[in-house]
């Protein structure tokens, strides 16, 4: 009796093994009945990408939706939802999603997310190799980075990283990765602007176009460049304006010459006659186009200010907005030279 018990026990083990390894077989089952589509809206941090998607289809012959939810195979590199706020930070007139809504808005976003997508292949993190060019829908290529990571170089000179690679969808495979790519065609037509134009079409930089025309520095900063531009906003200059006292209300107050001279200083201390990108920020020292006088780079937690020589700091609200020659970051304090 006590034999058959022995036996009848190590039956039922075996059978709960068997019964608990086909549930997880069901489980999987149902994470690959998914498609990228359902995936991504299963996925909190894709939310604006799931969105971007939809308004990129709405009254258009687009159909990236349906196409993604079909039989595949796709690769795609899906951008956070703060990939995409960083994306808006650098684009003049576009503040949200919402913003693509015209014509030529969903044109460019179609284009934006076609170059996300590679098709005919599932693509595995394991099957990338170091300075592979991969085709993507939109026609251009994105290359491989496998230096530091998983890397992807687009046309522009900031890199996304992958931050989660090979999630399985029915119709193929997914990485999560931390920045929009932006394939070349986009960037020319970013590009289309000069940094000057660049600073009119921003009202919330209006006081230092106005200090700009002021100081006759529109045609420096037209020019071929390149040039990195810490741009103030309006009200980094009222608070300069409060800190010269009231012999300063505006900039109407600087009007002699010695005045216009000082102003001009300052706006070329806010130039550095090379192009500066975020991914290129390091704690250093930068010459300025105000002959003889520096910039510093200093690290703050996880990210860069720039102090100026009055050992304050200045922190960057809004990076790499691209131009035709150079790049401007947008700056919540204006930086006072020697």
């Amino acid at each position: 009796m006590k034999t058959n018990l022995k036996y009848l026990i190590a039956f039922f083990s075996l059978f709960i093994i068997v019964a608990c390894d086909n549930d997880d077989d069901n489980n999987d089952v149902m994470m690959e009945d998914r498609n990228i589509v359902e995936m991504a809206q299963d996925t909190p941090e894709l939310s604006n990408l799931v969105s971007a998607l939809i308004l990129a289809d709405s009254g258009t012959d687009s159909n990236l939706v349906s196409t993604l939810s079909g039989n595949g195979p796709f690769t795609v590199f899906a951008p956070t939802n703060q990939a995409f706020v960083d994306l808006l930070t650098q684009l003049d007139g576009f503040n949200s999603l919402s913003d693509f809504d015209t014509e030529e808005g969903k044109a460019m976003l179609t284009t934006i997310l076609q170059y996300h997508v590679v098709a005919g292949a599932a693509v595995t993190s394991d099957q990338l190799s170091d300075n592979q060019e991969v085709t993507t829908v939109q026609g251009e290529t994105v290359m491989v980075d496998l230096s530091n990571g998983v890397r992807l170089e687009d046309a522009t000179e900031n890199a996304a990283t992958v931050t989660t690679a090979d999630i399985e969808a029915s119709n193929g495979v997914i990485h999560i990765i931390d920045k929009i790519l932006l394939p070349q065609a986009i960037v020319d037509m970013l590009n289309a602007q000069t940094l000057v134009e660049i600073v009119v079409g921003n009202d919330s930089l209006s006081i230092l176009e106005a200090a700009v025309i002021k100081t006759n520095l529109v045609e420096t900063l037209n020019s071929e460049g390149p040039f990195t531009v810490f741009a103030p906003t309006n009200d980094a200059f009222v608070a300069l304006l409060d800190v010269l006292g009231d012999d300063y209300n505006s900039l109407d107050d600087f009007d002699t010459a010695d005045e216009i001279e000082l102003l001009k200083n300052i706006l070329l201390y806010h130039v550095v006659p090379t192009e500066i990108y975020a991914a290129d920020l390091s704690e250093t020292s930068v010459e300025t186009a105000f002959a003889g006088n520096n910039l510093k780079v200093v690290a703050s937690g996880d990210t860069f200010v720039i102090q100026d020589a009055t050992g304050g700091n200045s922190n960057i609200v809004a990076a790499d907005v691209l131009a035709s020659n150079g790049v401007a970051h947008v700056i919540d304090r204006v930086l006072l030279p020697n």
